[in-house]
């Protein structure tokens, strides 16, 4: 698949959009941003872990974050956002995806 220039410009916007918004929010709050980005992340919102965490190691570089509590806090967001996922799958089922999977782009035949 052989992707034209103007795809190639829009994933590129796309994704310096999402570097910026999750720069911003680790900056502002800290491990609390790893925590909740990972969380998100890892409750099926495409949210890139790989901005995530290696933003994150760039902090602990500049010596303003520990890498024992960056690589704790991320993963215990991870941790969390999986739980957020299995809950809602647990607690909602099929039922749930058929009746709001459209808004996901997930079809019945899915």
């Amino acid at each position: 698949m052989i992707l034209r220039i103007e795809e190639v410009a829009l994933v590129t916007k796309i994704l310096a959009t999402l570097a910026a918004f999750i720069i911003a929010v680790i900056s502002a709050t800290g491990y609390a941003g790893v925590f909740a980005l990972m969380a998100i992340e890892s409750a099926c919102v495409p949210l890139p872990s790989e901005i995530i965490m290696p933003f994150a190691g760039y902090l602990v570089e500049r010596g303003q974050f520990s890498l024992w509590w960056a690589g704790f806090w991320g993963a215990t967001g991870c941790v969390a956002g999986s739980l957020v996922a299995y809950w809602i799958g647990a607690v909602g089922g099929r039922p749930l995806a058929e009746k709001y999977g459209r808004y996901l782009l997930i079809s019945v035949h899915d």
